[in-house]
């Protein structure tokens, strides 16, 4: 939560990627937190989704949610 805080007060002066916010919240398991940060993430075309969404461990709880598949398709990447 202290690195979550950090980041949000940074995001106000600095470019803070949704990405990495999101990520946050998927280990914290707030998962609907989480995908309202990497749709931001999709919609602003972070090059850091397209980098990190396939194999990045961070966000694995997410995984089984229909949402991120259907972010996936969106992303363009193979399943």
């Amino acid at each position: 939560m202290k690195i979550l805080g950090e980041l949000q007060r940074q995001s106000k002066v600095a470019y803070v990627s949704p990405y990495m916010i999101g990520v946050i919240y998927a280990g914290l398991r707030q998962n609907d937190k989480a995908f309202e940060f990497l749709e931001k993430a999709y919609q602003e075309r972070s090059s850091d989704i397209s980098y990190f969404i396939r194999a990045d461990l961070r966000i694995d709880t997410l995984r089984s949610d229909q949402r991120f598949q259907d972010l996936l398709r969106r992303v363009a990447l193979p399943h």
